[in-house]
């Protein structure tokens, strides 16, 4: 019997985390994969891709990574080989970070002056859609309210505007 494929997914942080684990459960019935889901502490896009590798690629678990990370840093500072060379695919989310593209999916964009940091993006998702900016709540909230807000019929709708999104779901095979 041929062995099972197992990927990770890898958040910058631990929303992504968070998004990438409701994805997962949105579609686990369709994967053929074994995935597993887990996040880094933020940071520069290379020390996120750095602590991937520590924490899971050079322990050779995983045939293949994802890695999705916020598009307000410069990603040009992970050489494309390097990706290659370790497995990892990087998807940025687009646009400026996570929240965006959530908000974008809500149909709940910024103010256009507004647009340009990622602090007001994640400031309009967080209070309008989580009901809380407090650090310390974001990721329980995010957690218990991704089914409500992204139910997979959104998603699906979602996807082939949203790149970010496609990216993910073709990397599972979707």
């Amino acid at each position: 019997m041929a062995r099972r494929e197992s990927i990770i997914l890898f958040g910058e942080g631990k929303t992504e985390a968070v998004f990438l684990q409701h994805l997962h459960t949105l579609y686990r019935d369709g994967i053929a994969a074994r995935v597993k889901v887990d996040a880094g502490q933020g940071g520069s896009p290379k020390q996120v891709a750095e602590r991937l590798i520590k924490k899971h690629i050079n322990l050779g678990a995983y045939d293949r990574s994802l890695l999705l990370i916020d598009n307000d840093l410069p990603l040009d500072e992970i050489p494309a080989d390097w990706l290659v060379k370790h497995r990892i695919t990087l998807v940025s989310s687009v646009p400026r970070c996570l929240e965006g593209l959530l908000l974008t999916m809500l149909g709940d964009l910024p103010p256009a002056k507004e647009r340009h940091q990622s602090r007001n993006w994640k400031r309009r998702f967080h209070k309008n859609h989580l009901g809380t900016d407090r650090d310390a709540e974001i990721v329980s909230k995010l957690r218990g309210k991704c089914p409500a807000l992204f139910p997979r019929q959104l998603v699906e709708s979602a996807r082939s505007s949203q790149p970010t999104l496609d990216n993910i779901l073709e990397f599972l095979g979707l």
